[in-house]
């Protein structure tokens, strides 16, 4: 399974939760542990603080002191690609049974936790897993800051402490605002979209009936990055889908364009089926009221009527 994420500065005012259609896409996101919100005081937690640095900037730290660190490899949120040598090197942010997870001042992102294969759970933040570096010997210590150009810092806001821009001829994704809101688009201005259907993250489900007709994929070459624009606060990512497509997505989201779309700036497949929206940038989709829940309709049935 191949795939790229690329992190740009996030905006705290984004909505890191989905909206209510997808509440088992919010289900995955959550990771199996509970989120913490700062008011909370629980008597047994694991803290997790923000520290400041004038060379690395606010990153996250346990309530010892010690530097945490993201991987750039784990490109799935509530996921880690660190097994065995590399856990010796990069020990997990542990939660034991019945500890919450404590979000101290200036932690403004979600803290939650998730399963791993041998049955410990895992830290994350922003769906990001949360590491120690074995080199690390002292509160402060940030000895293990791009090592192998994949390990940083985690920084408080989500980005990677590297190098921000991806390898030459990154796939472009953009943001631009209209009546609609702020949302994606690609290096033309193509409107991208999300499919409500699509509840796990990193997962599609339109792939039978004609729906990729009508909805084609939006992904990147093999081996390509990402390039995100001003205003994609976002994590990009990809996924290979079952047909062996490589698939873009945002924030877990998979991206789509809509065939109905001649020209750059068209959002003609905006509300399609009730289950076809602009991919904004917050994440969010518009939630149906109760009365106008679209049936479980074939993907097929849901994409026609442009």
């Amino acid at each position: 399974m191949s795939s790229h994420v690329v992190l740009r500065e996030r905006g705290r005012s984004r909505s890191v939760v989905l909206a209510a259609a997808c509440a088992g896409a919010l289900a995955s996101l959550a990771l199996a542990g509970p989120l913490v919100a700062q008011s909370e005081a629980p008597t047994d937690g694991v803290t997790v603080n923000a520290s400041m640095t004038t060379d690395l900037g606010t990153f996250l730290t346990d309530a010892a002191g010690m530097t945490l660190y993201y991987f750039a490899n784990d490109t799935a949120p509530g996921a880690s690609t660190c097994v065995d040598q590399c856990l010796e090197n990069w020990p997990v942010l542990t939660i034991t049974e019945g500890q919450a997870i404590v979000a101290g001042e200036g932690v403004t992102g979600v803290l939650a936790s998730f399963p791993r294969a041998d049955g410990t759970m895992q830290a994350s933040y922003d769906g990001r897993p949360l590491y120690y570096f074995a080199g690390d010997a002292a509160p402060g210590d940030t000895n293990g800051q791009g090592k192998g150009d994949v390990w940083y810092v985690a920084a408080e806001d989500g980005t990677l402490n590297g190098p921000a821009a991806p390898v030459d001829g990154g796939l472009v994704v953009n943001a631009t605002t209209g009546d609609l809101g702020t949302f994606l688009v690609d290096g033309e201005g193509k409107t991208l979209y999300y499919f409500t259907n699509d509840t796990a993250p990193g997962a599609s489900v339109c792939g039978t009936g004609g729906c990729l007709e009508n909805w084609p994929v939006f992904g990147p070459a093999e081996g390509q990055g990402f390039a995100a624009g001003e205003g994609v606060t976002g994590v990009l990512g990809s996924f290979t889908r079952a047909d062996d497509l490589v698939q873009a997505t945002y924030d877990g989201r998979p991206l789509y364009y809509f065939i109905g779309d001649q020209a750059a700036g068209d959002t003609t497949g905006q509300g399609l089926g009730g289950v076809w929206f602009v991919a904004l940038v917050d994440g969010s989709v518009p939630a149906p009221a109760a009365s106008e829940a679209p049936a479980m309709e074939s993907p097929t049935a849901l994409s026609e009527g442009y």
